[in-house]
């Protein structure tokens, strides 16, 4: 296996553990955004309480932890690969 490729392993997994973060952040921002828009309205039931669930919100959070996993592990293979082939 040439050394591109572990380095190429290696650059994947870090871009996925960076989209992850982003998501991440992304999903704080948009629950931030989308509570303080209700807290504007008349009935801050929904804010306080948080009922109904939206499960849309916490999408990106979801995907978010998937990704900096797949990067995690990623970058464990594409490191190993490089200790134990060079």
């Amino acid at each position: 296996m040439p050394l591109a490729t572990c380095q190429a392993i290696l650059g994947m997994g870090g871009f996925f553990i960076l989209l992850g973060v982003i998501f991440i952040l992304w999903n704080k921002k948009e629950k931030k955004a989308y509570y303080n828009s209700i807290l504007t309205q008349k009935d801050v039931k929904e804010f306080i309480t948080h009922e109904p669930e939206r499960p849309w919100l916490n999408a990106w959070q979801i995907g978010g932890r998937m990704s900096v996993i797949l990067g995690i592990l990623l970058a464990l293979a594409g490191g190993i690969l490089w200790l134990v082939l060079y």
